[in-house]
């Protein structure tokens, strides 16, 4: 059962997060010539905190996704 584990700072929308989803599970069943319903994907959240690139620090969207 291959499984995606996804670590990316907190922000993203839903709908951002089903097309990764969606785009990371076809592009490895079609790779590794598996069918995607044996596919997991699981997202890790960090918090934005002092340690956080700058960039994801602003407030208000920024292009990256960012909906501070």
């Amino acid at each position: 059962m291959p499984h995606i584990e996804i670590r990316m700072y907190e922000g993203r929308t839903s709908k951002q997060k089903e097309e990764i989803v969606t785009v990371f599970t076809r592009e490895l069943s079609r790779i590794i010539e598996r069918e995607e319903q044996f596919i997991t994907v699981e997202f890790q959240e960090i918090p934005l905190d002092e340690n956080a690139p700058a960039n994801l620090l602003k407030k208000g969207p920024i292009g990256n996704g960012y909906e501070g």
